[in-house]
């Protein structure tokens, strides 16, 4: 499945869930030599949100692997106010 951020996703706990960004995780990194050593991926999402973005607080942060098991299909692009 290939998540997308700024998208409304069905998800199993919480109905529908709006992702805002995946990120790579690292266990240390070099800005020097702008490399470091990874620790997986992340998924942050919220089930609140309004016309400009995740409320306040609500903001939640899963393992790609943890959140891929509970969201479903796509349902539609997030558009902001």
């Amino acid at each position: 499945m290939k998540l997308e951020p700024d998208t409304i996703y069905q998800h199993d706990e919480y109905e529908e869930v709006l992702v805002l960004g995946i990120h790579q995780r690292y266990e240390s990194y070099d800005t020097q030599q702008n490399t470091g050593i990874e620790n997986g991926v992340s998924v942050q999402y919220t089930d609140e949100w309004d016309g400009y973005g995740a409320m306040f607080g609500t903001t939640v942060v899963d393992p790609i692997e943890e959140f891929t098991t509970d969201v479903g299909e796509k349902l539609r692009r997030f558009h902001r106010d």
